[in-house]
């Protein structure tokens, strides 16, 4: 192992250091334990897992274009009971966040002194944890980290075992989210820089396909394998070009600079510590912009990498308040940085018009009014109603759409199709989707035949209600052709059928 301590820290000192990280994350994430269900990922990883609960098999029952594992997870977690109390996945987002931050530091002791790794495990659990960085959320990037920092840290290790399980943890993190394998590529790194490298590689790649011999077999138990594989993967691909605006070209320019930059670094350092910053930080921003979206919650996987080479730099500065503000400042500039920059570059590479930049859910200046509503509940000075109304998700009218439906609907089991993206609407008011398509979002669009497949249930009458909310698509002459009529007095424009076609 590499591992050694450093300005004379004690075992005393190292677990005070993790018990410090770890109760100040959880207190600076205190604010989002009391958050409603209001987000769209949430959304579709819920309804998607309640469904499969309800017989409907992934990705062909019911489609959604994530690895498998983010499924299985709610799955566990609806178990617990996160259907009816929201806290059950908030809880589970702080202790991936808490696991994160230490296992951050664990990696950061191994390549440095003891402060600037304190430093790094702090400041991942402050990005991290940020709302304005979606650190209020859960989503595939954080489920994914804490296995792939902990195979990180297990690549450090030389006992018997070691490279297997990190090849392993490695592959539960892909299973979340696939762009983990290129942050993979530091755990190569280390296994070939540390000794023995055909072994351990060999032993690392024998946990690795472990796990996804695993992962396979689960989805072909379950009859969803054939469907990730003819659908879902091919749909990733199409996202992939079209999020590159029509092409992999920006993409292709983007690794070209981060392998060369990473290059670069490989051939000026020559420690182990160097090498595995010059593979890991263009590694992990690799993965958090292969789809140029500036989708606030991709940065996430780049967020321990960019924290300890951060850290590290900062750290020179003498002074260790002044050294943490400026660490803290340059991560959070570096994290916009990641979001920001292959947006405009795959912008002016494919010559339209550069997005606007900062698409968060909330501003920086509105973080006081977040902590400030939060406050205001929890001392009682607002209703538990007022609260969730703050937040951007329109949970109030989605509660009244679900409210106007079962006063609407007959007698038998309702199914609707939603035209847009209200993916809350599933669990919530335990309806099944007429097509296995529970919103006709960006990944709907992927899929070659899930336009036709919704022309066709909603032109035969298939599903009772359609709630129509995209204002982009025009699916007028279906609603006719089935006679479908306006529901009066819906939050959301809702139409009923009236006339059900036999091939339903």
């Amino acid at each position: 192992m590499l591992l050694r301590d450093h300005d004379g820290v004690t075992r005393n000192k190292l677990w005070a250091a993790r018990a410090g990280i770890a109760l100040g994350v959880l207190l600076l994430r205190l604010p989002t334990l009391t958050e409603p269900a209001w987000y769209s990922d949430d959304g579709f990883f819920m309804s998607v897992a309640w469904l499969t609960t309800q017989g409907l098999r992934l990705y062909s029952g019911v489609y959604d274009n994530s690895p498998p594992a983010i499924y299985w997870l709610y799955r566990l977690m609806l178990a617990l009971g996160a259907g009816q109390h929201h806290v059950v996945v908030q809880a589970f987002a702080a202790a991936a966040v808490i696991a994160s931050s230490l296992l951050t530091l664990e990696v950061a002791r191994r390549i440095g002194p003891a402060w600037p790794a304190a430093l790094a495990g702090s400041l991942a659990g402050l990005a991290l944890s940020l709302p304005v960085l979606d650190g209020d959320l859960f989503n595939v990037e954080v489920a994914g980290l804490p296995f792939f920092l902990a195979a990180l840290t297990l690549a450090f290790h030389r006992a018997p075992g070691a490279a297997a399980a990190s090849g392993a943890l490695l592959c539960v993190a892909i299973a979340f989210r696939p762009s983990y394998a290129l942050d993979g590529l530091a755990i190569l790194m280390l296994l070939v820089a540390t000794g023995r490298p055909v072994a351990r590689v060999a032993a690392a790649a024998a946990g690795g396909a472990g796990v996804a011999v695993a992962v396979a077999t689960a989805l072909w138990a379950d009859g969803s394998l054939a469907a990730y594989v003819n659908t879902v993967l091919p749909s990733d691909h199409a996202y992939l070009v079209w999020a590159n605006g029509g092409s992999l070209l920006p993409l292709y320019l983007r690794l070209a600079v981060l392998g060369a930059a990473s290059l670069a670094g490989l051939v000026r350092s020559g420690t182990v510590q160097g090498r595995l910053l010059s593979v890991w930080i263009p590694a992990s921003i690799a993965g958090a912009s292969l789809a140029p979206r500036e989708l606030t919650h991709y940065v996430h996987e780049a967020i321990p990498s960019l924290a300890v080479g951060i850290s590290l730099l900062t750290s020179r500065v003498p002074r260790r308040p002044l050294s943490a503000t400026m660490a803290a400042a340059g991560l959070l500039l570096a994290a916009e940085a990641v979001l920001v920059l292959p947006a405009q570059e795959t912008a002016r590479v494919q010559g339209v018009g550069a997005p606007a930049p900062f698409l968060h859910n909330y501003t920086y200046a509105a973080l006081p009014a977040y902590y400030a509503n939060w406050l205001a509940f929890v001392t009682g000075r607002i209703s538990g109603t007022a609260y969730d109304a703050w937040f951007p998700g329109q949970a109030e009218k989605d509660a009244a759409e679900l409210a106007l439906l079962q006063r609407a609907a007959g007698p038998g089991p309702v199914h609707i199709v939603v035209v847009g993206d209200r993916p809350w609407l599933y669990v919530k008011g335990g309806i099944r989707p007429a097509t296995p398509f529970i919103a006709t979002n960006s990944s709907f669009w992927r899929v070659p035949w899930a336009s036709g497949e919704l022309t066709r249930v909603i032109a035969g009458g298939c599903a009772e209600f359609v709630i129509d909310i995209d204002v982009n698509a025009d699916w007028t002459r279906e609603l006719n052709t089935a006679s479908y009529v306006p529901v009066q007095g819906a939050p959301w424009p809702t139409f009923k059928s009236v006339e059900r076609s036999p091939a339903c």
